[in-house]
């Protein structure tokens, strides 16, 4: 309904905004209503609108597509080709109102299944106050939803389960005497189905039934069930907050005769306690233990064992198995505060000794009138799993927002480097290797190049990188690396690599694996000294069930292990959480200045890679023994062939006559692309702006449209739409310093639009400018 009602929203929206259009020509006011609607809409649901030619009158995703026919070829590759789906599209292509729940495909590195609600509007011409038939389609994502909707079911599914089956009978009856709910229990009891107990009365099965007897007193009965003698029974009652008229009762068969009511009461608080689901356990105030469940024995597996052989039993202490440092403060305090107060105490968290099983305890004081001893309740919620979620979430979002600083960061330093570099080209051309200037330059381009490789490993590790996959064997790769990684490690430390029989193929960037193996081989090279072993092997490895790596848990599947073992002095294990973070590094300060690393940006790097590769890392080590670092690769199961790792090189000449409109806000980028271009023969239209851009094409033409993506008011890829609309043709290479892959999500895939990242080359650029042109 809600989805529903948004669809039509943005259809009254769209048509006023057009209506107003065409009657006043300027609606500025009301397009800022719509944008500020459409903002705040776009955080969860994507929106379409789509006039009587099938065009985009209006979207929250602009740019992404610009009629009908190509939102659902976007949207068939998003989603699952289900019958609800496609009972959609055929109605909606029908002008129908319609509306499914949808799945993703899953398909694509790294991408999550995700549910939608898909709605569709038509309005037909005479209701569209814009006098044309408007169509309207809103995607909202209902995942989180459905994920918070299973887990309450599945703990009332779990509750449920357990009252059903409890030991003894519960029903419900209203104020007039009339079963309005049983457990199977109590419908066994009486021989009757549960379905068929709802509405009757109840004095037909319980003699001596009498509604107001009072609450939490034990009534003795006579059930009388269907087909059967008649049985001694004994009533409990229990107080509803909130709603008088439906009380629920407990059935208790009585025991032999000869028991008295004070044996059948323990034995049925003594049944309760011991076939109870949460954990518990009874205490003195000052912590001994005199009873506890099976449900407790459960949750601790009896690992729980001090290092004078206690174990939790009866006679013993619950302060001897918690934390220490818990166990001296909180607990003790609230297990006196609990007692001495009538209050409900809030829960406390504990920590078991030596095992890491974390719980929350709910205590509560045990008052009866049949004992005299001073006895706590204390039920305990196993949240092990919880906590571990939560620093995973912690770690996650931390790794996110240093993930987003870098790629800030890179994005503004490549500008920068983009003109060093380019400028000490543009001087190189101008000097000789003889002149005393040229080894000067060569220095601060060489310098220049190192900044652009750490800006490359922030933005591995932030997961924003361009990766250019191919379907290669790991195999094959490690065997052209050898020699170079033999050179790395030097002539004392005895490597060697241990290739498994019939490795399966990968999907990975050559250059980007590469980096992870050497970063990893270079950390062990380090970890050993002058001295030691290092080994690389490989293997296919199946596994059938999750299985946990350092921040994520990798999912069931088919994967090629690559494992790099070394025997240097290991890694604390109270680091290990933290070694694939940037900037972190245990190297000290000599061998930093010495070997000219250390500077934290290797294993984020690597983690960075892999991550993005839809991998997984994982990391075994003990101190002074070593560490074996394991990359898990999925398995590629495409259809596309194997490829050869060899690179290849092909010299050309790359000067040209045409003409190109060159567009950036950085002078100083823009100064040098300008030269650069001229210098290869190329004409070229200069640009600061995207509006000065669009006055130069009213008078002039030109080949090739060279623009940077991010600018003010008129940014690239806008500048680009507005072009097309008069040059149909029109060649474009964009130019940034965010990546092609981010760069993509809002062009594209259009092959004739290119992409050069920033910082480059003035051989870069030129190549560029020359394939481009060439291959048009």
């Amino acid at each position: 309904m809600i989805v529903t009602a948004l669809s039509l929203i943005i259809a009254i929206l769209t048509t006023l905004y057009y209506r107003l259009i065409r009657k006043f020509k300027k609606a500025n006011y009301f397009l800022n209503v719509i944008r500020s609607v459409s903002k705040s809409l776009a955080q969860n649901h994507e929106i379409a609108a789509f006039n009587g030619n099938d065009e985009i009158i209006y979207t929250t995703h602009p740019q992404v597509y610009s009629n009908k026919e190509e939102f659902f070829q976007s949207l068939f590759g998003r989603v699952t080709a289900s019958a609800s789906f496609k009972n959609f599209y055929r109605l909606f292509e029908a002008k129908k109102s319609c509306n499914a729940l949808i799945n993703s495909s899953g398909s694509g590195i790294q991408n999550q299944f995700k549910k939608w609600i898909i709605a569709g509007n038509n309005l037909k011409a005479s209701n569209s106050l814009i006098g044309e038939p408007i169509s309207v389609i809103t995607l909202s994502d209902v995942s989180k939803q459905f994920t918070e909707n299973e887990k309450i079911a599945s703990n009332y599914e779990r509750l449920e389960a357990f009252l059903d089956h409890f030991p003894f009978g519960i029903f419900y009856v209203n104020n007039l005497g009339k079963i309005v709910g049983s457990n199977v229990t109590f419908a066994n009891f009486v021989n009757f189905s549960r379905e068929r107990l709802i509405g009757m009365d109840i004095k037909n099965f319980i003699d001596g039934f009498d509604y107001n007897i009072p609450p939490q007193k034990q009534h003795q009965a006579i059930l009388k069930p269907r087909l059967s003698r008649e049985i001694d029974i004994v009533l409990l009652k229990f107080s509803m907050n909130g709603n008088v008229s439906i009380q629920p009762w407990i059935v208790f068969k009585s025991r032999v005769n000869e028991d008295s009511l004070e044996e059948k009461n323990n034995f049925i608080e003594q049944e309760v306690f011991n076939l109870a689901p949460i954990p518990s356990v009874i205490t003195t105030p000052l912590g001994e233990i005199k009873a506890l469940n099976p449900a407790l024995a459960t949750m601790i597996q009896d690992k729980i064992i001090l290092e004078k052989n206690k174990i939790i039993k009866p006679g013993g202490n619950i302060l001897d198995f918690i934390k220490p440092e818990i166990a001296n403060g909180n607990i003790i305090e609230h297990l006196k505060y609990t007692f001495s107060s009538m209050e409900i105490s809030s829960p406390v968290e504990i920590k078991f000794s030596r095992e890491d099983i974390i719980a929350m305890a709910y205590i509560s004081r045990i008052d009866s009138a049949r004992s005299t001893s001073k006895l706590l309740l204390i039920q305990l919620v196993d949240i092990t799993n919880q906590k571990i979620l939560e620093q995973r979430l912690i770690q996650s979002q931390k790794m996110q927002a240093i993930g987003q600083l870098a790629g800030g960061i890179a994005h503004d330093f490549n500008n920068l480097l983009t003109a060093m570099i380019g400028f000490c080209d543009l001087l190189l051309q101008r000097y000789t290797p003889n002149d005393p200037s040229y080894g000067d330059v060569v220095q601060i381009k060489q310098n220049a190049g190192r900044a652009a490789n750490l800006v490359k490993q922030l933005l591995a590790f932030s997961r924003q990188q361009t990766l250019k996959p191919k379907v290669v064997s790991v195999t094959e790769l490690l065997v052209d690396l050898f020699s170079l990684l033999k050179r790395l490690i030097g002539v004392n430390i005895d490597f060697q690599i241990i290739h498994g029989r019939d490795i399966w193929p990968v999907e990975v960037d050559n250059s980007q694996f590469e980096q992870v193996i050497i970063n990893l081989v270079v950390n062990a090279r380090d970890a050993m000294g002058n001295n030691g072993k290092l080994v690389i092997r490989t293997k296919n490895y199946f596994s059938d069930k999750e299985f946990k790596c350092v921040y994520d848990v990798a999912h069931p599947g088919d994967y090629v292990l690559i494992e790099v073992v070394d025997t240097g002095c290991g890694i604390d294990k109270s680091l290990v959480e933290s070694i694939f973070d940037p900037f972190f590094s245990k190297k000290d300060e000599k061998a930093k200045k010495t070997s000219g690393a250390g500077i934290g940006l290797g294993l984020s790097t690597v983690y960075g890679i892999v991550n993005q590769t839809g991998g997984f890392i994982n990391v075994e080590t003990e101190i002074g023994k070593g560490a074996n670092f394991k990359i898990y690769l999925p398995k590629y199961t495409g259809l596309r062939k194997l490829q050869d790792t060899a690179q290849e090189q092909v010299l050309r000449d790359l000067s040209g006559s045409e003409t190109v409109l060159l567009v950036e806000d950085e002078d100083p980028v823009r100064m040098f692309s300008a030269r650069a271009l001229r210098d290869k023969g190329y004409k070229v239209l200069e640009a600061a702006s995207g509006e000065e851009a669009l006055a130069i094409a009213k008078n002039e033409k030109f080949d090739l449209l060279v623009t940077d993506v991010v600018m003010p008011k008129i940014d690239g890829p806008t500048l680009n739409k507005m072009l097309r609309e008069k040059i149909k043709n029109l060649k474009t290479i964009f130019i940034s310093g965010y990546t092609e892959d981010t760069f993509r999500q809002d062009v594209g895939k259009n092959s004739s639009i290119h992409f050069l990242q920033k910082p480059f080359t003035l051989k870069d650029l030129a190549s560029k400018v020359k394939e481009v042109i060439t291959n048009a």
